[in-house]
């Protein structure tokens, strides 16, 4: 999806746009009080954000007065250090250093600062003004209280319904797997399985799950390099996820990030995010593939047709999926606590309780799309939305498939015209444009090019219909026994297409820091479709096997189990990211070593939650509703 932002850090130095004397003398960015030793001596503990400014001047004309000199030097001296944020602040790849994050303690840094018979807000509030006003000249706002607490202040909030349905969940769910196991040990092979015990047998799941097609000239081994292009392109994105999600911790040193992001390679986070539509392309893809074999097999009604597909679908994505919004909404809010486990960890169990409903409908894009229970889980609604309508083109197009390729392609350009259209009227923008550290930090809250066209079904339609038209275009191939490996102009196509890949990522660096309006709406309309584009070409050359050493390179065996798993990593890692972050109690001093370990725990911890979970819960469930209503 997003690439190898991580690359960057390796590759750049430490350069910024301001002076370094400049850049420290502006107040720190973030400041965090130690939380534990703050509660254990009676303090309390208070974290949010506050607006910088300039303290009125009430009037003073003159700073040789002695009446008014105090207050002028404070001014004057506020006034060159705000004038340096804000130039700071209105660079594309900086923090905005006018808004300051802070977590302190009352028997600590305010000892003594604040008036303690003032309410808990408003001693946080005096305390950081005094600081900044004494030590910068600049007054402070608190404009956004995260909490306030102190020892006495429960750290949990105790289990309610919700908690023990999950308990229950679990259980049953652990005594189901028993069941199905001791089944599968015991029966007798020579009478025939019941399938509905044998789907929960662990043994049997576990044995799916590590099986390997070998890499032979079949119908199925050509789909093989599918497993690595989706295994690689999910490894990326969890390395790109550790340092956005770095953008949400309290750091150290925020000139890291600011300095790496000028890099060209940094285009792999900020433009990388179009990658996503190669998961969309491949989704509608299979499916098609997956709907000739079936409708030449089973001569049944269109109907029937479309709720078996969308059944599958639901029936593959809907246990996992609504099992981890169920435990982030429940169980992974008493996994830690830390100074900003509220704001991170308790907020999201919060965000996935209030829109539960909705992600059980697919619809958690497009209701209420600012508040995100597990932000990578957009992406489930909008391949859900579009691959209904993949099942719908399916069933019009399948009984003319030599016009289905026009017809789509006709599509294809009206769908990429339409989101000029929008983009034109209602100021929606690429990603590239939007990937600002403020913007990353606040996790796009708010921002209508997110919600509107990254995270909407539409914006990524151009993808799906290209997949469908795909899917079309290798039926028709096979049916008239035409092998792409055989053209050279498509092998040279073929080799294109993947630098095109990368290229048209990285291109995004020359765009202009602000662009027209003209050119931001163009962009925003042909950036996916023309990544897109390529990604189909590769794909295709892929199954036609053009290039050999990377065609068994995506085909390795092990890609074929990680990609088994791919559902369950991608709704785990996200977790796992937010978790290492809620749990630190100081700011985060970012460096190569820092994002490495990062990755690596959330790596690690993905892939062994992910085993369990996709043979206890994902594959038994998924195959038990499929066997009981036979589809």
């Amino acid at each position: 999806m997003d690439t190898c932002f991580a690359f960057l850090l390796l590759a750049s130095t430490a350069s910024g746009t301001f002076l370094k004397d400049e850049y420290y003398s502006m107040p720190p960015l973030f400041q965090l009080d130690d939380y534990d030793t703050c509660l254990v001596k009676n303090g309390v503990f208070c974290l949010g954000s506050f607006q910088l400014t300039i303290p009125k001047d009430n009037g003073v004309t003159s700073i040789d007065s002695p009446k008014n000199y105090g207050f002028s030097h404070i001014y004057y001296r506020g006034k060159k250090l705000y004038d340096i944020l804000q130039a700071n602040s209105n660079e594309k790849h900086h923090f905005n250093h006018t808004l300051i994050h802070r977590g302190l303690c009352s028997s600590l840094t305010c000892f003594g600062r604040a008036d303690g018979h003032l309410s808990n807000r408003k001693q946080f509030q005096q305390c950081v003004n005094d600081i900044t006003r004494s030590q910068y000249g600049l007054d402070a706002t608190l404009i956004h209280l995260d909490y306030c607490k102190s020892a006495q202040t429960p750290r949990r909030v105790p289990p309610d319904v919700a908690d023990q349905g999950f308990f229950v969940l679990c259980a049953a769910l652990l005594v189901a797997n028993l069941l199905g196991t001791f089944y599968d040990l015991f029966r007798n092979k020579d009478k025939k399985d019941n399938q509905l015990l044998l789907s929960w047998s662990i043994i049997n799941n576990f044995k799916k799950l590590i099986h390997i097609y070998p890499n032979d000239d079949t119908l199925v081994s050509r789909f093989n390099p599918i497993h690595g292009i989706k295994s690689v392109s999910l490894i990326m994105e969890i390395l790109v996820h550790s340092v956005i999600v770095s953008h949400i911790s309290y750091l150290h040193n925020p000139d890291f990030l600011e300095t790496r992001r000028q890099h060209p390679l940094a285009m792999f986070l900020t433009n990388g995010s179009i990658g996503v539509q190669g998961y969309i392309l491949l989704s509608s893809f299979l499916f098609i593939h997956n709907f000739q074999l079936m409708e030449s097999r089973h001569k049944i009604s269109s109907i029937q047709l479309f709720f078996i597909m969308l059944l599958r679908r639901i029936f593959r994505i809907f246990p996992v999926y609504m099992f981890m919004v169920y435990c982030t909404a429940t169980w992974s809010r008493f996994l830690g606590d830390g100074p900003l486990w509220i704001p991170i960890m308790d907020k999201e169990a919060q965000l996935c309780r209030l829109k539960w409903w909705s992600h059980a409908l697919f619809i958690h894009n497009l209701y209420r799309p600012n508040d995100r229970c597990l932000l990578q889980t957009w992406f489930i609604a909008v391949d859900m939305q579009l691959y209904a309508l993949a099942i719908l083109l399916a069933i019009v197009l399948t009984q003319r498939r030599r016009a289905a390729i026009k017809t789509l392609l006709v599509m294809f350009v009206v769908a990429v015209l339409c989101i000029f259209v929008a983009a034109y009227t209602y100021d929606l923008t690429a990603m590239v444009f939007i990937t600002t550290p403020e913007y990353v930090r606040k996790l796009y809250h708010g921002e209508p090019s997110f919600n509107w066209l990254y995270a909407a079904p539409w914006g990524s339609l151009p993808a799906s219909l290209l997949g469908v038209m795909l899917g079309f275009l290798y039926y028709n191939l096979r049916e008239d026994k035409i092998n792409l490996q055989n053209y050279r102009w498509f092998r040279v196509l073929y080799r294109i297409s993947i630098v095109g890949i990368f290229a048209w990522v990285l291109s995004a660096y020359l765009l202009p820091q602000k662009p027209s309006y003209l050119l931001s709406t163009v962009y925003a309309a042909i950036d996916r479709p023309v990544y897109a584009i390529f990604f189909s070409v590769m794909l295709l050359g892929s199954i036609y096997r053009i290039d050999q050493l990377w065609w068994r390179f995506m085909s390795w065996g092990g890609w074929q189990v990680f990609g088994r798993m791919s559902l369950c990593i991608l709704m785990i890692h996200w977790s796992f990211d937010l978790l290492q972050i809620g749990l630190q109690t100081n700011t985060n001093k970012m460096s190569i070593f820092e994002i490495g370990g990062h990755l690596f725990v959330t790596i690690f911890m993905t892939c062994i939650t992910s085993i369990p979970l996709h043979i206890m819960v994902e594959k038994p469930i998924q195959m038990f509703l499929r066997a009981s209503l036979n589809i």
